[in-house]
This record gives structure tokens, C-alpha cells and sequence, in this order.
């Protein structure tokens, strides 16, 4: 199976689309058995700074539905170091299937109460494990910062070699450091991003603040606004929200694309604001390719039927 993939636009009474525009989907979501779309991209050189630090432990944060915690989880097994898992607010004794599996691959649960876990590494409960585990090493919350977006930024020039040639690539954000590895390099020809997050209007300009540390002197910041457009309403109410509307994308999107399988957070919102865009004729790009990031398994946080796939 190819990793790049047309879409088929023609559905929900929209056959014009087709013949206007071309939306192809690149299928991270294929790649990596254990840390699918960009989870291993962020993690490879996270997991080698472990290495070269002797780490016993790898440490991280995130939500009891993160792909990133099962990513992690996943990628530890048959390695040295075990996951240690901040899990943002209280672990109930009925875990998620996420967490589940996360134990199941060998990791340690730990609870965090809402208002520390949003200080990140500098939460109280961090300073805690530490102490208790001071060989640990600590992955930011989603794998991100310098080192995840240079793990993005290696993916950029893998994409760029089997891409050809598209006007623009079109990627979901969440702590945005895909976004950054993927603007940082040439083999990006334009970068459009589609925060996943509410009230995220500044995240721009982190992104393109990170890819600069990350492109060093090939691309000037001057350079890197120009062949970035950012987008902080196509969040459908907030991270992980799935309203009706969304829910009804979905279902003729399936029906249209049988073999490709969307995640219900990240690229399904990037190819619906897409659609509504070439439908009232403001996308501004003939020949698209979706960068698909993976996080199939967060269907297990929504109810069957809401999963067309």
C-alpha cells in the first residue's frame, strides 16, 4: 500500500471539488508499528538522549487518552528504560484502554492533580518522581520541543523524497513542534496548520520561533512567515471535541474513502476545515498533501458509534 493517497472529494453533494482541487493524504499513520504518524519522529532523538544519559527511566506527561503516553509506552518495550506516565488528573481504578495497554507494556501510572500538569516540567509532582527516580529522563508533554521538532524535521525531508511536487502541506498542531520540524525544512514547500487546540492564537508564532532554532541559517524567520498559515478555529469547540457536524463529515468521508482510516482529533479536523474551504472556493492550493499524524487508537475514548472507520 502506498503511503501517499488520494482523497476523494466527491461526496456530500460536493462532485465539483474533484475536478478543482487534488487532496492527497500521506499515511504517517502507516508507519511505525508501536508509535505511529509523528509519535516516533518526536521520540527517536528523545530516546537517544536517554541512551547517551544512562537513563533508567523516561519520564512524560499527558492525558489518559494520549496517543504520546502510548506511543512511549509502546516504543520502551525490550529497551532498558522503563515509561514513567504523568497522567493529567486522577487514575480511576476502571483505566482507559490507552492506560491499560500502557501498563501492559510495562509503564508506572502516576496521578497529577489538573492545576500542576499544567505547569509541564515544572510541575510539583515532577520534582517528586525525580527525586524518587533520579536516573529518570523527561520527555516534554507530546513529545515535543528542540529535540521532537528535529525528529519532525528529519520526517520533513523523508516526506519531501517520495512527495513530488504539491503546492503545500497541510498538518493538525498540538504543542506544535510538528509544525515546527515540518516549517523548518526545504523540503516543505508551504506549511498550512490547523491548531487542534482552543484559543491558541499565539502558537503561531511559537512555531515559527522553534523552527528557526531548528533550521539554524538555511531558512531566515522572514522566510519561515511567508510559508506558514495558521488557523486557530478549526478546533470544532475545543481539543477533542466532536460535534454532530463532524461526526457527519466523517461518515461520508469513510463511505467516499473506504481505505483510509482518519483519527476523531487531529487530521479528520484538517481535512474538514480543508473541505469547507475548497467548497466556498477560499483554499488557496490546487495540489495538497495532508501529513496524517497518526492517533487512530484515541478512537477508544469515543463511542463505537461515533467511529465511522
Amino acid at each position: 500500500m502506498s503511503v501517499i493517497q488520494s482523497i476523494n472529494l466527491d461526496f456530500l453533494g460536493q462532485s465539483a471539488l474533484n475536478q478543482a482541487y487534488q487532496l492527497d493524504l500521506y499515511r504517517g499513520d502507516l508507519e511505525h508499528a508501536k508509535a505511529p504518524g509523528n509519535k516516533w519522529h518526536k521520540l527517536r532523538h528523545h530516546l537517544k538522549a536517554a541512551e547517551q544519559q544512562n537513563a533508567r527511566y523516561i519520564g512524560t506527561l499527558g492525558g489518559p487518552y494520549s496517543n504520546h503516553l502510548h506511543a512511549l509506552a509502546a516504543s520502551l518495550v525490550n529497551r532498558n528504560e522503563q515509561a514513567i506516565l504523568l497522567v493529567r488528573g486522577e487514575l480511576q481504578a476502571n483505566l482507559t484502554a490507552t492506560l491499560r495497554d500502557a501498563v501492559a507494556y510495562g509503564a508506572e501510572l502516576w496521578p497529577s492533580q489538573r492545576l500542576d500538569f499544567r505547569l509541564g516540567l515544572d510541575a510539583q509532582v515532577v520534582k517528586q518522581i525525580s527525586h524518587l527516580y533520579p536516573d529518570i529522563y523527561w520527555v516534554p508533554e507530546g513529545g515535543g520541543g528542540v529535540l521532537g521538532a528535529q525528529g519532525c524535521a528529519d520526517w520533513a525531508k523523508a516526506i519531501g523524497t517520495m512527495a513530488g511536487e504539491y503546492s503545500a502541506w497541510a498538518v493538525a498542531a498540538g504543542t506544535g513542534s510538528t509544525a515546527a520540524g515540518l516549517l523548518s525544512s526545504e523540503a516543505c514547500p508551504k506549511l498550512e496548520v490547523f491548531s487542534a487546540l482552543k484559543g491558541m492564537a499565539e502558537q503561531q508564532a511559537e512555531i515559527i520561533t522553534l523552527a528557526a532554532n531548528i533550521a539554524g541559517k538555511q531558512i531566515t524567520s522572514k522566510n519561515l512567515v511567508k510559508r506558514l498559515s495558521f488557523y486557530d478555529d478549526a478546533h470544532q469547540g475545543g481539543y477533542a471535541k466532536f460535534p454532530a457536524a463532524l461526526a457527519d463529515f466523517l461518515k461520508a468521508f469513510a463511505e467516499a474513502n473506504p481505505n483510509l482510516v482518519l483519527d476523531p482529533v487531529y487530521t479528520s479536523k484538517v481535512i474538514f476545515a480543508i473541505w469547507h474551504k475548497m467548497k466556498n472556493g477560499t483554499w488557496p492550493h490546487a495540489k495538497t498533501l495532508v501529513i496524517h499524524t497518526g492517533g487512530i487508537q484515541g478512537w477508544r475514548g469515543y463511542s463505537l458509534s461515533q467511529n465511522p472507520f
